[in-house]
Protein backbone atom coordinates (compact mmCIF):
# COMPACT_ATOMS: atom_id res chain seq x y z
CA UNK A 1 0.00 0.00 0.00
CA UNK A 2 1.52 3.30 -1.09
CA UNK A 3 0.77 6.36 0.99
CA UNK A 4 0.95 10.07 0.46
CA UNK A 5 3.34 11.95 2.73
CA UNK A 6 1.43 14.48 4.77
CA UNK A 7 2.93 17.55 6.41
CA UNK A 8 1.18 19.22 9.30
CA UNK A 9 0.34 22.89 9.65
CA UNK A 10 3.30 23.96 11.77
CA UNK A 11 5.79 24.56 8.94
CA UNK A 12 5.76 23.91 5.18
CA UNK A 13 9.32 22.54 5.22
CA UNK A 14 9.60 19.04 6.67
CA UNK A 15 11.97 18.37 9.52
CA UNK A 16 11.71 14.63 8.79
CA UNK A 17 11.02 12.92 5.47
CA UNK A 18 10.46 9.17 5.32
CA UNK A 19 9.83 7.81 1.83
CA UNK A 20 8.77 4.25 0.99
CA UNK A 21 10.68 2.78 3.91
CA UNK A 22 11.13 -0.98 4.14
CA UNK A 23 12.66 -2.81 7.08
CA UNK A 24 12.90 -6.58 7.33
CA UNK A 25 13.93 -8.89 10.15
CA UNK A 26 14.70 -12.06 8.25
CA UNK A 27 11.54 -12.96 6.34
CA UNK A 28 9.38 -10.65 8.51
CA UNK A 29 8.46 -7.25 7.06
CA UNK A 30 8.52 -4.88 10.03
CA UNK A 31 7.94 -1.87 7.76
CA UNK A 32 6.37 -2.04 4.31
CA UNK A 33 6.49 1.02 2.05
CA UNK A 34 6.07 3.55 4.89
CA UNK A 35 6.04 7.25 3.99
CA UNK A 36 5.70 10.10 6.46
CA UNK A 37 6.65 13.77 6.73
CA UNK A 38 6.98 15.74 9.96
CA UNK A 39 6.99 19.53 9.85
CA UNK A 40 9.12 21.70 12.11
CA UNK A 41 7.32 22.10 15.41
CA UNK A 42 4.80 19.36 14.65
CA UNK A 43 3.83 16.78 17.25
CA UNK A 44 3.12 13.32 15.84
CA UNK A 45 1.76 10.43 17.89
CA UNK A 46 2.26 6.94 16.45
CA UNK A 47 -0.25 4.42 17.73
CA UNK A 48 -1.34 0.91 16.88
CA UNK A 49 -1.17 -2.64 18.21
CA UNK A 50 2.05 -4.23 19.40
CA UNK A 51 4.22 -5.34 16.50
CA UNK A 52 2.74 -2.80 14.08
CA UNK A 53 6.11 -1.17 13.32
CA UNK A 54 5.82 2.01 15.41
CA UNK A 55 9.04 1.60 17.38
CA UNK A 56 10.91 0.24 14.38
CA UNK A 57 9.99 3.37 12.42
CA UNK A 58 11.40 5.83 14.94
CA UNK A 59 14.44 3.63 15.55
CA UNK A 60 15.17 3.79 11.82
CA UNK A 61 15.03 7.59 11.87
CA UNK A 62 18.26 7.80 13.88
CA UNK A 63 19.75 4.56 12.55
CA UNK A 64 19.37 2.45 15.67
CA UNK A 65 17.84 0.10 13.12
CA UNK A 66 19.16 0.15 9.56
CA UNK A 67 16.40 0.26 6.94
CA UNK A 68 16.59 -2.06 3.92
CA UNK A 69 15.24 0.34 1.30
CA UNK A 70 13.61 3.72 1.03
CA UNK A 71 14.84 7.13 2.10
CA UNK A 72 15.12 9.08 5.35
CA UNK A 73 16.01 12.78 5.51
CA UNK A 74 16.33 14.64 8.84
CA UNK A 75 16.71 18.42 8.79
CA UNK A 76 18.03 18.26 5.23
CA UNK A 77 20.54 15.47 5.93
CA UNK A 78 19.89 12.19 4.14
CA UNK A 79 20.59 9.13 6.24
CA UNK A 80 23.11 6.89 4.51
CA UNK A 81 25.57 4.27 5.69
CA UNK A 82 28.25 6.92 6.05
CA UNK A 83 29.29 7.39 9.67
CA UNK A 84 29.37 11.14 9.19
CA UNK A 85 25.72 11.25 8.08
CA UNK A 86 24.64 8.97 10.91
CA UNK A 87 26.49 11.05 13.51
CA UNK A 88 25.16 14.32 12.11
CA UNK A 89 21.58 13.09 12.33
CA UNK A 90 22.01 11.58 15.78
CA UNK A 91 23.39 14.87 17.04
CA UNK A 92 20.14 16.58 16.00
CA UNK A 93 17.76 13.86 17.24
CA UNK A 94 17.03 13.19 20.90
CA UNK A 95 15.75 9.74 21.79
CA UNK A 96 13.96 8.61 24.94
CA UNK A 97 13.39 4.87 25.36
CA UNK A 98 11.06 2.66 27.40
CA UNK A 99 13.97 1.77 29.67
CA UNK A 100 15.81 4.83 30.89
CA UNK A 101 19.30 3.80 29.72
CA UNK A 102 21.07 6.04 32.23
CA UNK A 103 24.67 5.28 33.14
CA UNK A 104 24.37 3.73 36.62
CA UNK A 105 27.89 4.73 37.70
CA UNK A 106 27.33 8.43 36.93
CA UNK A 107 25.28 10.90 38.89
CA UNK A 108 22.20 12.52 37.38
CA UNK A 109 24.23 15.65 36.64
CA UNK A 110 27.10 13.67 35.11
CA UNK A 111 24.66 11.71 32.91
CA UNK A 112 23.42 15.00 31.50
CA UNK A 113 26.84 16.59 31.03
CA UNK A 114 28.60 13.70 29.34
CA UNK A 115 27.32 13.88 25.74
CA UNK A 116 27.48 17.68 25.37
CA UNK A 117 31.13 17.56 26.45
CA UNK A 118 32.11 14.49 24.43
CA UNK A 119 30.03 15.10 21.29
CA UNK A 120 29.38 18.85 21.19
CA UNK A 121 32.74 19.80 22.68
CA UNK A 122 31.25 21.96 25.44
CA UNK A 123 33.53 23.09 28.21
CA UNK A 124 32.66 21.63 31.60
CA UNK A 125 31.25 24.89 33.08
CA UNK A 126 28.93 25.39 30.08
CA UNK A 127 27.83 21.74 30.14
CA UNK A 128 27.17 22.02 33.87
CA UNK A 129 25.10 25.18 33.44
CA UNK A 130 23.04 23.62 30.65
CA UNK A 131 22.47 20.40 32.59
CA UNK A 132 21.32 22.23 35.72
CA UNK A 133 18.94 24.41 33.69
CA UNK A 134 17.35 21.43 31.96
CA UNK A 135 17.12 19.36 35.12
CA UNK A 136 15.28 22.33 36.59
CA UNK A 137 13.02 22.41 33.53
CA UNK A 138 11.94 18.79 34.11
CA UNK A 139 11.69 19.44 37.86
CA UNK A 140 14.39 17.01 38.96
CA UNK A 141 17.23 19.45 39.75
CA UNK A 142 17.06 18.68 43.46
CA UNK A 143 18.23 15.12 42.64
CA UNK A 144 21.21 16.21 40.54
CA UNK A 145 23.88 14.55 42.69
CA UNK A 146 22.07 11.25 43.20
CA UNK A 147 22.65 8.13 41.15
CA UNK A 148 19.96 6.55 38.94
CA UNK A 149 19.37 3.64 41.35
CA UNK A 150 18.37 6.14 44.03
CA UNK A 151 15.51 7.53 41.91
CA UNK A 152 12.02 6.33 41.12
CA UNK A 153 11.19 5.22 37.58
CA UNK A 154 9.39 8.46 36.83
CA UNK A 155 12.34 10.48 38.08
CA UNK A 156 14.77 8.43 36.00
CA UNK A 157 12.66 8.98 32.88
CA UNK A 158 12.62 12.73 33.48
CA UNK A 159 16.41 12.61 33.80
CA UNK A 160 16.55 10.72 30.49
CA UNK A 161 14.49 13.50 28.88
CA UNK A 162 16.77 16.18 30.34
CA UNK A 163 19.83 14.27 29.13
CA UNK A 164 18.45 14.18 25.59
CA UNK A 165 17.61 17.90 25.73
CA UNK A 166 21.15 18.74 26.82
CA UNK A 167 22.25 18.00 23.26
CA UNK A 168 19.84 20.72 22.07
CA UNK A 169 18.17 18.42 19.53
CA UNK A 170 15.91 19.71 16.78
CA UNK A 171 13.57 16.73 17.12
CA UNK A 172 12.68 14.41 19.98
CA UNK A 173 11.69 10.77 19.51
CA UNK A 174 9.85 8.98 22.32
CA UNK A 175 9.53 5.20 22.24
CA UNK A 176 6.70 4.37 24.67
CA UNK A 177 8.29 6.53 27.38
CA UNK A 178 5.76 5.57 30.07
CA UNK A 179 5.32 1.85 29.39
CA UNK A 180 7.90 0.77 31.99
CA UNK A 181 6.48 3.01 34.71
CA UNK A 182 4.10 2.31 37.54
CA UNK A 183 0.72 3.99 36.89
CA UNK A 184 1.25 6.71 39.50
CA UNK A 185 4.51 7.76 37.78
CA UNK A 186 3.05 8.05 34.28
CA UNK A 187 1.44 11.44 34.89
CA UNK A 188 4.65 13.21 35.90
CA UNK A 189 6.47 12.04 32.77
CA UNK A 190 3.58 12.91 30.46
CA UNK A 191 3.38 16.38 32.02
CA UNK A 192 7.05 16.90 31.18
CA UNK A 193 6.51 15.87 27.56
CA UNK A 194 3.43 18.11 27.32
CA UNK A 195 5.56 21.07 28.43
CA UNK A 196 8.11 20.28 25.72
CA UNK A 197 5.32 20.21 23.16
CA UNK A 198 4.07 23.58 24.36
CA UNK A 199 7.59 24.96 23.90
CA UNK A 200 7.39 24.05 20.19
CA UNK A 201 9.68 21.01 20.10
CA UNK A 202 9.27 18.79 17.03
CA UNK A 203 8.22 15.41 18.41
CA UNK A 204 7.38 11.90 17.27
CA UNK A 205 6.00 9.83 20.12
CA UNK A 206 5.06 6.15 20.20
CA UNK A 207 2.51 5.74 22.95
CA UNK A 208 -0.64 3.93 24.06
CA UNK A 209 -1.68 6.94 26.16
CA UNK A 210 -4.61 8.12 24.08
CA UNK A 211 -5.49 10.96 26.44
CA UNK A 212 -2.00 12.33 25.86
CA UNK A 213 -2.47 11.95 22.09
CA UNK A 214 -5.71 13.93 22.23
CA UNK A 215 -4.05 16.73 24.19
CA UNK A 216 -0.70 17.05 22.45
CA UNK A 217 -0.73 15.63 18.93
CA UNK A 218 -1.11 17.73 15.82
CA UNK A 219 -1.54 14.47 13.95
CA UNK A 220 -2.20 10.87 14.96
CA UNK A 221 -0.67 8.16 12.76
CA UNK A 222 -2.18 4.70 13.13
CA UNK A 223 -0.02 1.76 12.09
CA UNK A 224 -0.73 -1.93 11.66
CA UNK A 225 1.25 -4.81 10.13
CA UNK A 226 4.17 -2.55 9.24
CA UNK A 227 2.13 0.04 7.32
CA UNK A 228 0.45 3.36 7.98
CA UNK A 229 -3.25 2.57 7.82
CA UNK A 230 -4.68 5.96 8.69
CA UNK A 231 -3.61 9.39 9.84
CA UNK A 232 -5.37 12.63 10.76
CA UNK A 233 -5.93 15.28 13.41
CA UNK A 234 -6.79 13.85 16.84
CA UNK A 235 -10.36 15.10 16.99
CA UNK A 236 -11.24 13.43 13.69
CA UNK A 237 -9.28 10.26 14.37
CA UNK A 238 -10.84 9.63 17.77
CA UNK A 239 -14.34 10.74 16.81
CA UNK A 240 -14.68 9.14 13.38
CA UNK A 241 -11.78 6.92 12.25
CA UNK A 242 -11.95 6.03 8.57
CA UNK A 243 -10.88 2.39 8.68
CA UNK A 244 -12.38 -0.65 10.37
CA UNK A 245 -8.94 -1.54 11.71
CA UNK A 246 -8.57 1.80 13.49
CA UNK A 247 -12.15 1.56 14.82
CA UNK A 248 -11.45 -1.89 16.27
CA UNK A 249 -8.21 -0.68 17.87
CA UNK A 250 -9.85 2.34 19.48
CA UNK A 251 -12.81 0.31 20.72
CA UNK A 252 -10.43 -2.09 22.41
CA UNK A 253 -8.21 0.46 24.17
CA UNK A 254 -10.70 3.21 25.00
CA UNK A 255 -13.82 1.25 26.01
Amino acid sequence: MQQQCTVGPADPFPMVIVERLVKRFGSFNALSDVSLKVAKGEKIVLCGPSGSGKSTLIRCINHIEKHDSGRIVVDGIELTDRIRDINNIRSEVGMVFQSFNLFPHLSVLENCMLAPMKVRGLAEPEAHERAVALLRKVRIHDQAHKYPAQLSGGQQQRVAIARALCMQPKIMLFDEPTSALDPEMVKEVLETIVELAQDGMTMVCVTHEMGFAREVADRVVFMDLGSIVEEGDPSTFFRAPNTDRAKAFLNRIIH
